[in-house]
């Protein structure tokens, strides 16, 4: 995949600068809603808002040099967008009746996740840009794609580093490829049971009562009934199955701990968290790539398998280019490169002082100047 130069910026920020990246709706056969090269007024900047689409990459100088590489190409992304939107679209009549999703369904969803692994194998994991700028009315279709892709990036590195668990609990670094692909499908899946659940719960606004709660706490149990299919591993079932379990036995729906957790749905518990803190939904703003990697990070061996943490923590960058950040010291920079050896100490270009006023531009490798370091992040919402 090849990357394009460009930066992040707050749409509200994005009055009078130049798109660098078509802006999508998120949902599959729709045209853009804004095309690149087109100058950001502020109508665009209100109607962006209102479908929650809070950030837009920026073509101008200060992200000269900075290469941001999406984490799945488009035509990659539009193979995914039409198979799930098949099995999604088949999800409720298969529920009801008590059936599996179609065997062509199926096929066509292992099929792509081959593709997004292919994908994964060939980028540089630092690079990858993972911030989910889909309007939040597509939350449930773009989450499934990019857990989908975090959890892949995250995979390969824990079965490379660690070995991966077969169903004897035995670990093996044979065959990561096709280990990769079954739990690809299952991220894929992995929330295909909230076809279940009334659409005024998975749009609420507010906290769910008691009894909305026990609806989707269901939504796992439901995934499961629609993968009963030999075309499904099983290692792809446990991901639908035990994606909420938590490393402490607080998730459901089975409140098992530890190791009683398959390791493909520790992976995806991982990646299913990180991607709904960062995302725009339909009840809560995105947070940033920072602050959503320091919650993995402080849920390890609580809430989330520590090993899986320490993948997490070797690929992701918490800041990745093209983002913007804080210094300690109140500047503002934006985050030029990050070195593999180094996730936590990018290259930043400083563009203004702690007031705000800009300033001539200048990058800095943070590993070299020990006396600067980035803000932590914002606490969630």
């Amino acid at each position: 995949m090849l990357g394009a130069e460009m930066r992040l910026v707050a749409t509200r920020r994005a009055v009078g600068l130049v798109l660098a990246r078509d802006v999508w709706d998120g949902r599959p056969g729709e045209l853009p809603l804004l095309r690149a090269g087109v100058t950001l007024t502020s109508d665009y900047v209100e109607s962006l808002l209102a479908s929650g689409i809070n950030g837009v990459y920026i073509d101008d100088e200060l992200g000269r040099g900075i290469e941001v590489t999406p984490a799945l190409s488009a035509t990659a992304r539009a193979e995914a967008e039409k198979g799930l939107t098949r099995a999604l679209r088949s999800a409720p009549a298969a529920l009801e009746h008590g059936e599996p999703l179609g065997e062509e369904t199926l096929r066509e969803l292992e099929s792509v996740a081959r593709l997004i692994a292919e994908q994964v194998s060939r980028a540089r994991d630092a690079a990858l840009a993972f911030t989910d700028l889909a309007a939040a009315d597509a939350y449930t279709l773009q989450h499934s794609i990019d857990v989908t892709v975090v959890g892949l990036v995250v995979a390969r590195r824990l079965f490379n580093d660690f070995g991966r668990l077969d169903g004897l609990s035995r670990r093996s670094f044979e065959r990561i490829d096709d280990a990769v692909v079954r739990l690809g499908v299952g991220l894929l899946l992995h929330d295909v049971g909230k076809i279940g659940v009334p659409q005024r719960i998975l749009t609420k606004p507010g906290r769910l009562d008691a009894e909305e709660w026990e609806l989707m706490r269901q939504h796992p149990l439901w995934g499961v009934e629609l993968v009963k299919s030999h075309l499904v591993s099983y290692h792809a079932k446990a991901v639908i199955r035990s994606h909420h379990e938590r490393w402490n036995g607080s998730g459901y729906p089975d409140g098992i701990e530890r190791d009683r957790i398959p390791q493909f749905a520790r992976i995806a518990a991982v990646a299913d968290a990180y991607d709904a803190i960062t995302s725009e939904r339909p009840y809560q703003a995105a947070a940033s790539p920072a602050a959503g990697h320091a919650t993995i990070m402080a849920g390890a061996g609580t809430l989330f398998d520590p090993q899986v943490v320490e993948a997490f923590r070797r690929v992701i960058a918490p800041n990745p280019p093209g983002s913007e950040v804080t210094l300690r010291d109140g500047r503002r920079a934006i985050v030029v490169s990050v070195p593999e050896d180094n996730l936590h100490l990018p290259v930043v270009r400083i563009v203004t002082r702690a007031d705000g006023t800009p300033v001539e531009p200048v990058d800095v490798a943070l590993a070299e100047h020990p006396e600067l370091a980035l803000a932590p992040p914002e606490p969630l919402p």
